[in-house]
Formats: C-alpha cells, sequence, structure tokens
C-alpha cells in the first residue's frame, strides 16, 4: 500500500478530493528526511514519520488550524473559575516540518 493510501485510510477520506494536498505533505517531508540522510531512498522504518507528518497536516488545515476537543483541566468552587484544555489537538509545531524533523532527529540520523 502506497504511504497517500495508507493516510486516506487511517483518516478515512474515501474520495480522491485531498490526494493532491496529501501527496503533497509526503513527498516535502520525504524529500526532507532523504535530504538529511543523504539517500536516494526513503527508509521502511522511517514511513511512519511521514505518515504522521501527512495527516498532522491533513487534519490541521482542514480544521481550522488545530481545534481540538476540550477538557475541564481546573474548576473552583466559590471563585467559579474553569480552566479548559484541548487534548488531541494537531497544533502548529505538529505540522511545522523544521520542528517535526527535530523532534524525531535523533532516529532519523540513524538512517544517514
Amino acid at each position: 500500500m502506497e504511504l497517500l493510501e495508507k493516510v486516506k485510510e487511517r483518516l478515512n477520506i474515501t474520495d480522491k478530493n485531498q490526494d493532491k494536498q496529501i501527496q503533497g505533505y509526503i513527498d516535502d517531508i520525504t524529500d526532507k528526511i532523504k535530504s538529511i540522510c543523504n539517500r536516494i531512498d526513503l527508509p521502511k522504518e522511517l514511513e511512519y514519520l511521514v505518515i504522521r507528518y501527512a495527516m498532522n497536516c491533513a487534519v490541521f488545515y482542514k480544521n481550522g488550524y488545530g481545534e481540538g476537543k476540550q477538557v475541564v483541566s481546573s474548576a473552583s468552587d466559590n471563585g467559579q473559575s474553569v480552566s479548559f484544555k484541548d487534548v488531541g489537538a494537531i497544533t502548529a509545531d505538529d505540522v511545522n516540518m523544521d520542528k517535526y524533523i527535530d523532534k524525531n532527529k535523533d532516529e532519523i540520523s540513524m538512517y544517514a
């Protein structure tokens, strides 16, 4: 199964409307990883990073920049204050290629 199909399957996307965009995310991160590793091929072991990045981008840009579920993270009784925290949201850092690469640099560099 190609990376595009894996991303679409995991996001439950059945049409072809987003194929070009998703393939662009896949190509961008794949090229970056290959460049860092100084390789002409993408190591099979790093495909999951490409899939995860493309999924993050597809969700982030489709759902309005990281809107996620909220849960109560704190509450007070007399002060009547409630705080919410986003959980499960895709953030700008998750789709920033340089930050994503930096976060996974140790594993990526193993294939250089």
